[in-house]
């Protein structure tokens, strides 16, 4: 089907000139008369209880007009999903450095500062759990406030149970057993955290925050602050970068300044600063990973096992969303008689994690990758061949038994970033080079495969509404939120294609509770699929209507209408602008608003027995990266990556070659240099000199190409991307430097040994 805006390389991103020319305003940026400065009180210790508590000297501070602790919160401000174990201000006991224990509202920053240094703390520090190999342990300290005693630390727990791997072990040819090992990333987004709360005359509160899921955080509010829906608004102005990380951090600030805001009647302001975000914000999880996988002796891969430890910190948070996700995606993109899997989250006193992009498939992508590269080295294969005689095709079953049905992309990836890397050439090449030399070069290949939406995760469903000026002009709301990945632009472009005008003639309004509906929660890169689907819905159901009202207008069937860029043409073959159009619907009676609501497709995942189809589509990519190697000072440069990326037809060509240099910048930092540092779970890295994240010099020229392939169940075709182009990235690096170094790595950052 022939389109003009879907797919069109010349489209522009809607937000973008507000963005570049400075126009846009992001929260720290945005003022009220008579505002109020708001800082908080963050536990110094990882883990402690609570003795004494006393704010009352911050309200002697001249200028301070307001201070809170979990006292002035329902039911002491406890919420989460899916576990209930966060509260606004600590609770009790704190159970993280950084863990908010009180909140000061004043004139100024300063005052605001001074009453926070004037509370009175007391604190009985605790043993520290900073293992979490040691976390379950019948010594250890209980990290949760409370828990039944036979789970003490455990968090959560999943497994996959895909046929019995062990007999098919005993007979391989060549069995590969290693563990892996991973550490906390964090998100480092530009814009830190950041809340405007704004009292309202009738007892309600407006807030603008920098979150991603603004009706999630209107519900924790509503519960945390004792008010009805209808009292609470959230509001998401611009947003200066997410990567998963803007949930629960900002539902504290939010019900902080909130409560603050109401106590005072007056707005309240709570930014960040660089350390606070860096102490406060959840974190990728620490993940351990043991693999055992095996092939016949003609490189068939026959089954695997794996075991999964990952280290959810103080709070649950996502963690348990994220481990299920490692577990069903652990054994890779690969076809194998039998998988069996075992994760398990345990409690520490080391931050907290949560939701991060790639959601535990970049941990678990980058153990099985590094895994089958050493697996085809045994095997004396070509580890590209051996993907491609071994990657996942449609029709196949995946690693948990499910069928996929759909077209899959992931040969034509691994054919293409082949090809354009002259990977032949290069590895036959590398492998001649002198064992001495200063530098010596490598290439590494790894693939990836990714769960569309939130699959067995929740209800994946989105709400968009359309309407109609008199003018022509048209507003769009979505309950999902546009924090980088496009979405703004995409809903535009698909709203534009199916009524058929312009894209100039859409305005997106800002995510609103008050004027938008509930799509659930802008994670696991679901916005194009479900939130396109309902915006194509919502066009279309209006399109209809627009026939209607042209074909009456014509004297003619609907079916007798065609289109001239905005205009209707009947038998008469007389162009009837839109304008009119939307006169005589108007005229007609007709209601020129519409709600578009859709839903994915029904799943069935068996969590205690581990079996089912845990999504109803899948993405796929493959990447190649290049590298030389000091071997004096140990030194990696990545010289170029190549990528293709299978996301179903690209909605948005800009914005999804955007997505993908982005997501391998930040694939280069976890694989080279980022580690957030814990000791006996003290954060060592609270500052962006401290915390290496990649800048300009460090990326290399990327070549990325999108193989398109269609899926039915997606708008005009489109799967997902933001988050899975991350994925391939690390592990290909990995395998390069061994090419280049015969050194084999189990744990990230890479660092080759000095010669």
């Amino acid at each position: 089907m022939k389109t003009r805006y879907i797919g069109n390389v010349t489209t522009q991103n809607v937000d973008g000139p507000d963005k570049v020319t400075g126009r846009a305003k992001y929260v720290a940026d945005m003022t009220m008369p008579d505002m109020l400065y708001a800082k908080v009180l963050h536990s110094p210790v990882p883990h402690a209880r609570i003795l004494r508590l006393d704010v009352s000297p911050a309200l002697a501070i001249p200028g301070v007009r307001a201070a809170i602790t979990s006292d002035d919160f329902v039911e002491y401000g406890n919420f989460g999903f899916p576990v209930k174990d966060m509260y606004i201000l600590a609770f009790q006991k704190v159970r993280y450095v950084g863990d908010p224990i009180a909140v000061v509202a004043a004139e100024t920053p300063e005052a605001a500062q001074a009453g926070v240094e004037a509370i009175v703390l007391e604190l009985e520090e605790l043993p520290v759990v900073a293992d979490m190999k040691s976390a379950m342990s019948s010594t250890a300290s209980l990290v949760p406030l409370t828990a039944p005693l036979e789970q003490g630390n455990l968090c959560a727990e999943d497994i996959v149970r895909n046929g019995d791997p062990g007999p098919l072990l005993a007979d391989s040819a060549v069995v590969l057993e290693q563990r892996y090992e991973f550490p906390h990333q964090e998100q480092a987004y530009i814009e830190p955290e950041a809340v405007l709360a704004v009292p309202e005359p009738d007892g309600g509160v407006t807030v603008f925050t920098n979150n991603q899921s603004p009706f999630e955080c209107r519900d924790v509010l509503v519960e945390t602050l004792g008010l009805p829906p209808e009292a609470v608004r959230i509001v998401q102005p611009p947003v200066g970068g997410a990567f998963g990380g803007k949930d629960e951090p900002l539902y504290q600030c939010s019900a902080q300044a909130a409560r603050l805001a109401m106590y005072t009647g007056r707005p309240v302001k709570l930014v960040f600063t660089r350390e606070e975000s860096l102490m406060t914000s959840y974190k990728r999880q620490a993940m351990n990973i043991h693999l055992r996988i095996g092939a016949d002796q003609d490189g068939n891969l026959t089954a695997a096992q794996a075991t999964l430890l990952a280290d959810s910190g103080g709070y649950a948070s996502m963690t348990p969303f994220v481990l299920w996700r490692a577990t069903v995606h652990a054994a890779g993109a690969y076809r194998y008689q039998a998988v069996q899997v075992d994760a398990e989250a345990v409690y520490t006193n080391n931050g907290y994690a949560g939701a991060f992009r790639g959601f535990g498939n970049t941990q678990a992508a980058a153990a099985i990758e590094m895994a089958i590269d050493e697996l085809a080295q045994r095997l004396g294969r070509d580890p590209l061949d051996f993907r491609l005689q071994n990657c996942l095709r449609q029709g196949d079953r995946t690693m948990t038994g499910d069928v996929i049905e759909h077209e899959v992309g992931l040969a034509e990836c691994l054919e293409w970033v082949r090809d354009h890397s002259e990977w032949s050439r290069k590895r036959a090449e590398y492998a001649q080079q002198p064992a001495d030399a200063l530098k010596r070069r490598g290439i590494g290949v790894a693939c990836y495969f990714h769960g569309c939406g939130l699959g067995s995760e929740g209800e994946d469903f989105a709400v968009t509404t359309l309407r109609i000026a008199p003018d022509g002009n048209i507003t769009l709301t979505s309950g999902l939120t546009d924090y980088g990945q496009g979405s703004r632009t995409v809903f535009t472009l698909i709203a534009a294609e199916v009524l058929g005008v312009s894209p100039e003639r859409i305005h997106i309004l800002r995510p609103d509770t008050y004027t938008a509906r509930n799509s659930g929660p802008t994670v696991a890169s679901r916005s194009s699929i479900v939130g396109g689907n309902a915006t194509r819905v919502a066009a279309e159901k209006l399109a209809h209507t627009l026939r209607l009202a042209a074909a009456d207008a014509l004297g003619c069937t609907e079916e007798q209408i065609v289109r001239d860029g905005e205009a209707f043409i009947g038998p008469d073959e007389n162009p009837l602008p839109l304008e009119k159009v939307v006169a005589h619907a108007r005229q007609m009676g007709l209601q020129l608003s519409t709600v578009g609501r859709w839903h994915a497709p029904p799943i069935e995942w068996d969590f205690e027995k581990g079996h089912g189809r845990p999504y109803f589509a899948y993405v796929f990519g493959a990447q190649v990266a290049e590298v030389e190697v000091n071997q004096r000072t140990g030194k990696v440069s990545v010289l170029h990556i190549w990528a293709a990326h299978d996301g179903g037809t690209i909605l948005y060509p800009t914005g999804a070659l955007g997505q993908l240099y982005g997501g391998i910048a930040q694939g280069l930092g976890y694989a080279l240099m980022e580690s957030f540092r814990y000791e006996n779970g003290y954060p060592q890295t609270l500052s962006l000199a401290k915390y290496t994240i990649p800048r300009a010099k460090d990326v290399p020229p990327i070549t990325g190409t999108y193989i398109q392939t269609r899926l039915k169940d997606g708008p005009f075709g489109a799967k997902n991307l933001a988050e899975p182009v991350m994925i391939g990235t690390a592990p290909a690096i990995a395998n390069a430097v061994f090419q280049a170094t015969g050194e084999r790595f189990h744990s990230l950052p890479i660092r080759p040994q000095k010669k």
